[in-house]
């Protein structure tokens, strides 16, 4: 993994996962440049979103899902802010396939600790693609990527990544002793495993 790429990512996945909690904006997914395993690169929503058969992945295009301090999800107008107490946001988009961004701040709001992830679901609601990102300042000073692939009829993971890099350094890393206790990436497989499906508009 080229450490220039790696440099990129700290950079702007710190700082627009810190944009992301300020302005309720969700952050870019990371995902592996051109089918390469040789690296991770930076990767803009509109460019997963295009490998997801998303021509729109512009904010206004989306639903928008807020999950309150009590846990429970609502739809709510694309240009709300959430609230300091609200536990996490998500936003979906509907085209071909359906594309989701969300962002888990179960663990607080301290900017400290961020789980986000971005997910492409076919057009029948099977899992396609995950990125997954965990960071964890005060445990390791580090953030664990995982890419997946699925197969859309068995759905079996056929493509795994996982890398840890270091926050400060820019640098893949060791998986620290900490990763232990990291969260499980997101479990969800079908669209309608999804926390805010009980709220979602049903779409044909």
């Amino acid at each position: 993994m080229q450490e220039k790429s790696l440099k990129r990512i700290i950079l702007i996945a710190t700082g627009l996962m810190i944009s992301a909690l300020c302005a309720a904006q969700m952050p870019p997914v990371f995902g592996a440049g051109s089918g390469s395993s040789q690296g991770v690169t930076a990767s803009s929503r509109t460019d997963f979103g295009a490998e997801c058969g998303i021509e729109d992945a512009s904010p206004s295009k989306a639903m928008r899902f807020i999950r309150s301090a009590g846990g429970n999800w609502m739809q709510v107008a694309v240009d709300k802010r959430p609230e300091p107490t609200d536990s996490g946001v998500a936003r979906l988009w509907r085209e071909r396939n359906w594309m989701v961004d969300m962002h888990d701040a179960a663990m607080g709001m301290s900017m400290m600790k961020m789980h986000t992830a971005q997910m492409c679901f076919s057009g029948r609601g099977r899992i396609l693609r995950m990125i997954d990102r965990y960071m964890d300042m005060p445990a390791c000073n580090c953030m664990r990527y995982t890419s997946l692939t699925f197969d859309e009829i068995t759905g079996r993971v056929v493509r795994r990544e996982q890398h840890y890099i270091s926050v400060s350094g820019g640098s893949e890393v060791a998986a620290p002793e900490a990763a232990k206790q990291f969260p499980e990436i997101f479990p969800y497989r079908r669209l309608e495993q999804l926390p805010f499906w009980p709220v979602m508009p049903k779409v044909n």
